[in-house]
């Protein structure tokens, strides 16, 4: 067996743990007094799922702001001028025309919001390390999606959970962090781990490059056409040479994100391991 699933809980272990956590759910009633005391009804965090009108436009205006910005150093990279017309910015007006409010559901938000930040805890590069020393992994950025969705399904078998929705808790709070603060819910989860004398590495969140280009490339050989194979080589160089040129500009931006992590308060999930730990959590302040 490879030495470092020794030092990794198995998906069943992993299972076992989210019931020690959450023994009546996600959504039970322990949860709810937790987190939302007055009842989900009155809560702010229900804004997560139930924003202002004026919530929603904001979070249009900035991703509107933050495409055309996108589009704009994309041409002049490329060297190249948009041609297309831009869409206008969108309005308050508009908003409150097409806004058409949902009926709250209490039970199924609770949920999503608990797994959301169960997701930014267990995955996000950060690791929980139960108490024997040993890391809580449910699985990559989508496989901790699809990890959750079965253990919250209830679909979860012993010898997979690779069938799960890999989407639904994927990027955990990323577009909801700003409508409420979720401090209390990360609190809630944290406090559970340190019931378990289970602990939490903190990492800056970081992207990496994955090269795919030779995958199955072991196949049986064919005929060898001289002209073929330098086309191949000179595709292959190229695709190195544009490897390593994403990887540099990767490495530069998760640079940036460390730097700005220590010029602003830190996130919320640092924030409430400091109350439930009295301490901040190895890894932060990010080096």
């Amino acid at each position: 067996m490879d030495d470092r699933q020794n030092d990794r809980l198995t998906d069943v272990e992993s299972r076992a743990l989210l019931a020690r956590l959450f023994p009546h759910g996600f959504a039970g009633a322990d949860v709810l007094r937790e987190i939302a005391p007055n009842g989900w009804e009155r809560s702010a965090l229900q804004a997560c799922f139930h924003p202002a009108v004026e919530r929603i436009f904001e979070e249009r205006l900035r991703m509107h702001r933050n495409i055309e910005a996108w589009r704009s150093r994309r041409a002049r990279d490329d060297d190249a001028t948009q041609s297309e017309g831009h869409p206008p910015e969108p309005s308050l007006e508009d908003v409150r025309r097409e806004d058409q409010p949902q009926p709250v559901r209490p039970d199924e938000e609770l949920t999503e919001l608990v797994g959301e930040c169960l997701w930014d805890i267990f995955s996000d590069n950060h690791d929980v390390i139960v108490a024997d020393g040993r890391v809580a992994d449910i699985g990559s950025f989508r496989g901790a999606s699809a990890f959750l969705d079965e253990y919250v399904s209830g679909h979860a078998s012993d010898a997979t959970w690779r069938e799960g929705d890999c989407m639904r808790f994927y990027m955990g709070t990323i577009w909801i962090s700003w409508r409420a603060d979720l401090t209390p819910v990360y609190a809630m989860i944290f406090r559970r781990l340190r019931s378990l004398d289970a602990d939490w590495v903190y990492h800056v969140p970081e992207f990496h490059v994955v090269d795919f280009g030779t995958l199955g490339t072991d196949t049986e050989p064919t005929r060898y056409s001289p002209s073929e194979g330098a086309v191949a080589e000179l595709e292959a160089r190229r695709r190195e040479a544009e490897i390593e040129r994403l990887r540099a500009q990767l490495e530069a931006s998760n640079a940036q994100v460390r730097e700005r992590a220590m010029d602003h308060p830190p996130p919320a999930t640092v924030a409430a391991y400091r109350q439930v730990y009295g301490r901040d959590p190895r890894g932060w302040p990010p080096a």
